[in-house]
């Protein structure tokens, strides 16, 4: 009973990223692809602009409105499909609450319909001030695009976070009172309490997370605070796992 519960603690600790890889990882992929094709349009983009600089013919002129208008259906295409792979990464967890998987999903829709009236902006540009201003109107427009959904995308994984840190926490307190009664059990407490020294520091990180996740809105810094709370994630996972190799170890020695 005791190992069943070892190998389903093990398999929780690493939940988050088998889910990823077994459901999400082709749109991930998509989204990583949908990058780099925009980071290659804007690189054509200022060519573009550059060859204008140097000779402003009504050819080059035309080259640079054409440039523009793919790099910037290029970032619409990155946002959509980072929105399509957290709406996915939601859906195939069942670990995500009820409450936020709504969120999610009522703000991906939001936001993809935002993307096809911008996209709609987009084919409309004939000029470079068109271009210009549909530009400035872009940059507000994608990061609300993002804003919600990472909010709510970051709310999620410290929901699990938090529920992986408490089946841990309890199944080191079972060790502990099994240990208590045996006759020599120093080593054993002694990997049980680096257990609880993690998970406790694990803990912090999740909730530093929360914290910050919070202050993902606009106005602000939101892409900035998203990637400081997947940050001090990345950090409690590392916790956790050195967590779970402790009470691994100290479930050998009882079993011993």
């Amino acid at each position: 009973m005791k190992k069943t519960f070892l190998v389903l603690l093990i398999t929780l600790l690493l939940l988050p990223g088998v889910l990823q890889a077994t459901t999400s990882n082709q749109l991930k992929q998509d989204w990583l692809d949908a990058m780099k094709a925009r980071i290659a349009a804007d690189a054509d983009h200022k060519e573009a602009k550059l060859d204008y600089a140097s000779d402003k013919s009504d050819k080059n002129e035309q080259e640079v409105i054409n440039t523009g208008k793919e790099v910037l259906n290029a970032a619409l295409d990155e946002a959509q499909a980072w929105l399509e792979w957290k709406r996915l990464e939601a859906q195939e967890n069942p670990n995500v609450p009820d409450n936020i998987q709504t969120n999610i999903e009522t703000d991906v829709k939001t936001n993809l319909t935002k993307i096809k009236t911008l996209r709609t902006d987009v084919d409309n540009i004939d000029s470079q001030l068109t271009l210009g201003t549909t530009f400035l109107k872009m940059v507000k427009s994608y990061l609300e695009l993002i804003t919600d959904v990472a909010r709510n995308s970051g709310s999620m994984w410290v929901s699990i976070g938090n529920d992986l840190i408490e089946t841990a926490k309890t199944y080191e307190q079972k060790l502990r009172a099994a240990a208590e009664e045996l006759p020599d059990s120093a080593e054993i407490i002694n990997k049980l309490d680096v257990a609880k020294t993690e998970l406790k520091t694990a803990q912090n990180k999740v909730d530093f997370a929360e914290a910050v996740y919070k202050q993902v809105k606009l106005p602000g810094t939101p892409l900035i605070k998203f990637s400081e709370g997947n940050n001090y994630l990345r950090q409690a996972k590392t916790n956790l796992l050195n967590a779970q190799q402790q009470l691994e170890h100290a479930f050998n020695l009882i079993t011993k």
